[in-house]
């Protein structure tokens, strides 16, 4: 530590003064251009073009080192961009940066961001809580924004989050708004999304006309209704595709180019064809959307089309008939899952090889079953169903000839503290991330609580107050209320992952530590159970030659420290250990 002198220490009302304030002078060492635009937004003010033109301006403006520049056209609703993580990776300094420009050592790793607003760089709680959560430990030095002024500083990161907020509410709000034109439209029994062959939608440059988006049948629709009698008589796919064909059945599909106009294509008539097609429920007059989404809705066409165009929606086949084609789409008819009996875990599934089968080349591998002894016990076995007579081997002469194995392993002090040192480090490091990531699922879990509440005191104004909201408005609300509980349920999942995560990972390192350490003398003290579930952690395969134990191979590393050479004495470079290092919480 640097020698300290009176008169160079801040006063204390210099203190009190920046207290929870960086210099707003401060700047990073390398930045980076983060620019980018939804696949839906066309707005020229936000387009990548001026974005990074006004970026790189600011940049020379203030004299920042920029490093790199990355493009991305993606929304950001969603976490999970690719060269936004990339982005964050290499500011946590665990990956190189992709886009480095050249003459830039693939070693830099940037600490400083410049985009054209904050939501370009985020419209999720995820993405948000990383930046500030960079900004919180310093990895972040400084961001810089041409259309947003931010300090690194208490009050700043606070109206940074609030930015943040902003363009997530922006953005949900712009959703529901397209969500109710879309149900709206589907009420009306309105087809908005691309439609099996056998319809086709009417499209009016007046988007008020009464017939606009209307769904109507194909010169294929006949050809349908042939389909699902041939499945009905229990044709294959591949059968009613050939059918089709021979009946004169062609479809073609439109493509639009990139330079401009339309290309028309045939579309390949065979079994895959057929089987995406004939589970379209629309072909009995049910209307499914939103089944990739988190809200699937259903309309039903033959209730609709009488009231809302005064003719019948012309139905390919009855509902009943499509039942017996499709019977796993309704929960009347769908077959049972089958009832299979659990096999318990055996250890070494896989591994146990009959030596005979193997030299001759054939499937050698030994089933692994639970048979009664003379005493009415369970005696686990493996058996060669392959041999006549068959035979078995116990786990216990499996477990006997392991430990011979075992008493062969030489590790020295050194290797076992290196050993040590290597794993504990990774843990350290992956139980870090782990830590972070549970911060951040706490404070979208915060979030979450907070605005279900709001969500829920909404709804209740809406539905029992003096001045009551449409049915409509009511039913928005309510689906705000669902998505926010789900997002709960996910993010409470998220969290026991995490949990359950940490402890496995704990235990798998402590039991390899000790194993590392002194593997027979473990081996001899645990029990059975503990025995069965280390069984696969040590042993590569096993090959069983008749009754007996031809072989055992060991995983690495105790297959190299069980192979090494031996002292005169038949013990290893070492003759006692001390206590271990670790807690024994082994398995």
């Amino acid at each position: 530590m640097p020698p300290m002198f009176l008169d160079q220490l801040q006063t204390a009302k210099e203190v009190q003064f920046t207290f929870g304030r960086k210099a707003l002078d401060q700047k990073a060492k390398n930045y980076v251009i983060y620019c980018r635009e939804s696949d839906e937004r066309n707005d020229r003010n936000t387009s990548i073009p001026d974005q990074i033109d006004q970026c790189r301006e600011l940049a020379t403006r203030l004299d920042l080192n920029v490093i790199g520049e990355v493009r991305e056209k993606i929304s950001a609703r969603k976490y999970g961009r690719p060269k936004f993580t990339n982005l964050l990776n290499a500011i946590k300094g665990i990956e190189p940066l992709v886009c480095l420009e050249r003459g830039v050592r693939r070693k830099v790793y940037p600490d400083g961001i410049i985009a054209w607003h904050p939501d370009r760089l985020s419209r999720n709680w995820h993405d948000s809580g990383e930046i500030i959560e960079r900004l919180d430990d310093g990895m972040i030095a400084d961001m810089k924004f041409v259309m947003y002024q931010f300090h690194n500083d208490s009050s700043g990161k606070e109206h940074l989050a609030m930015e943040f907020a902003r363009a997530k509410g922006y953005s949900d709000h712009l959703q529901d708004n397209v969500m109710r034109g879309l149900i709206s439209q589907e009420i009306k029994g309105k087809g908005v999304k691309p439609l099996p062959p056998a319809y086709d939608v009417i499209r009016r440059e007046n988007e008020n006309d009464t017939e606009h988006l209307k769904i109507v049948a194909t010169d294929l629709h006949e050809h349908w209704r042939s389909a699902y009698r041939w499945r009905i008589e229990g044709k294959t796919f591949e059968e009613i595709a050939f059918l089709l064909v021979r009946a004169g059945y062609e479809d073609t599909r439109r493509e639009k180019k990139k330079s401009g106009g339309y290309k028309t294509y045939d579309v390949c008539i065979d079994k895959d064809y057929v089987r995406r097609h004939i589970k379209n429920p629309i072909h009995c007059g049910l209307l499914v959307t939103g089944l990739k989404g988190k809200e699937p809705r259903m309309v039903d066409l033959t209730e609709v089309y009488p009231t809302e165009y005064g003719h019948e929606f012309a139905v390919v086949i009855t509902i009943d008939e499509f039942k017996q084609v499709n019977p796993e789409l309704f929960s009347d008819t769908a077959q049972s899952a089958r009832k299979t009996r659990k096999r318990s875990q055996y250890p070494l599934a896989g591994k146990v090889l009959c030596e005979e089968r193997y030299k001759a080349k054939e499937q050698a591998g030994m089933t692994a079953n639970t048979p009664k002894s003379g005493s009415g016990k369970d005696s686990p076995r493996f058996t060669c169903q392959r041999c006549k007579p068959q035979h078995s081997i116990c786990f216990d002469d499996l477990f006997a000839e392991i430990e011979k194995t075992l008493n062969g392993i030489s590790i020295t002090e050194m290797e076992h503290k290196m050993l040590v040192v290597t794993e504990w480090e990774r843990y350290q490091h992956e139980r870090e991330e782990i830590e972070s990531s549970k911060r951040q699922i706490l404070a979208l879990k915060s979030k979450n609580g907070h605005d279900t509440q709001e969500a829920e005191e909404t709804l209740n104004t809406m539905q029992y107050s003096s001045q009551k909201a449409s049915q409509k408005e009511i039913e928005v609300q309510k689906r705000k209320v669902t998505r926010l509980h789900e997002e709960a349920k996910s993010l409470n999942k998220r969290e026991e992952a995490h949990t359950d995560d940490g402890i496995v990972e704990f235990y798998n390192l402590d039991a390899f530590l000790e194993l590392a350490r002194n593997a027979s003398n473990w081996w001899n003290k645990a029990n059975h159970e503990q025995k069965r579930k280390m069984a696969d952690i040590l042993v590569s395969n096993v090959y069983i030659e008749g009754n007996i134990v031809a072989s055992v191979s060991l995983n690495e590393p105790f297959d190299t420290w069980s192979t090494r050479g031996k002292d005169d004495d038949g013990r290893g470079d070492w003759t006692r250990t001390s206590d271990p290092l670790l807690p024994k919480q082994v398995l």
